[in-house]
């Protein structure tokens, strides 16, 4: 949101620029170059326009008509989709508090997110969240797998949105020393993940996709996990995913569940209406997760 308020306040100035030379030229005193003031468009080009229009200034110059506009419609639309990010989903209290550290899983903050560190020592999941879903809000489901079966690295993403931080699996992976490193993701999060894994099969043992499917070939052994329920998935590429993996393919479908339960979040839009709770929901993924890292987990390695 500092860009947005960095634009607009470019725009304010540059609004006030265009006013202060029309009224020098009226006067016909010293004026501010016409150099400068295309400067200051490119930083505040609602501004510029407004201050075109309104004090019918630089109308008739052709660099004016046509450079003004168009930064304006960049500094429009960017402002426009920072709006737009800004409305996300947000965690609710039963998410807040499991990102407390307890007895069995320790909570720390990392500079990509958190790591929920538990009694494994070899295996680590890294977990890229929904689009537009803060991440705290998987904390009661990522905190049940940190108990038992693995670490897990919760990333934090730009704008809540994967696809600008799509990388940050092989920052973890660099920075930390497991022998097993798995990767997850919700939604859109998980089809960043599988697009990820494909790129660097050799760095994981096996991908797992919450209402999500792989997006390219791979040979990795893959888990999709999806509700009964859900309205937001395309059903359409999950019955073409296991076109997609040579490896292993498990399905699970969530009998009652739906889009938005893997997570702590509230309804989604779109979404269908869950007949189990969400801490069902999320049960019966981590049972679905456990059974696919344990069986034949001797050929995953």
């Amino acid at each position: 949101m500092l860009l947005v308020y960095f634009l607009c306040l470019c725009s304010i100035i540059t609004f006030v620029l265009f006013g202060f030379d029309k009224n020098r030229a009226i006067k016909h005193r010293w004026r501010i170059r016409e150099s400068i003031l295309l400067l200051a468009s490119l930083f505040g080009g609602i501004g510029g326009l407004m201050g075109m229009l309104l004090f019918h200034h630089k109308t008739r110059k052709w660099k004016f008509r046509i450079l003004v506009p168009f930064f304006a419609l960049i500094h429009a639309l960017v402002i426009a989709f920072f709006l737009w990010a800004s409305v996300y989903y947000r965690a609710d209290e039963t998410a807040i508090k499991a990102m407390q550290s307890d007895a069995a899983v320790t909570v720390q903050q990392t500079k990509s997110g958190w790591l929920f560190d538990g009694p494994s020592d070899d295996k680590a999941l890294i977990f890229y969240p929904g689009a537009k879903v803060d991440a705290k809000a998987y904390a009661p489901l990522l905190v049940q797998l940190a108990e038992e079966e693995m670490d897990v690295y919760m990333v934090k993403m730009p704008l809540n949105l994967a696809f600008f931080g799509i990388g940050r699996a092989g920052e973890i992976v660099e920075d930390s020393a497991y022998e097993q490193y798995y990767i997850s993701g919700h939604s859109l999060g998980g089809a960043m993940a599988a697009g990820y894994a494909a790129e660097h099969e050799s760095e994981f043992a096996g991908v797992i996709l919450f209402a999500a499917y792989p997006t390219q070939e791979t040979a990795i052994d893959t888990l999709v996990i999806y509700g009964s329920e859900d309205g937001v998935l395309n059903m359409a590429r999950i019955a073409e995913a296991p076109k997609l993996v040579s490896g292993n393919y498990s399905e699970v479908v969530i009998d009652g569940g739906n889009h938005a339960q893997f997570g702590n979040y509230g309804e989604q839009k779109g979404d269908g209406e869950a007949d189990i709770s969400a801490e069902e929901q999320q049960t019966q993924t981590i049972q679905a997760i456990r059974k696919f890292i344990n069986d034949d987990s001797s050929d995953r390695l």
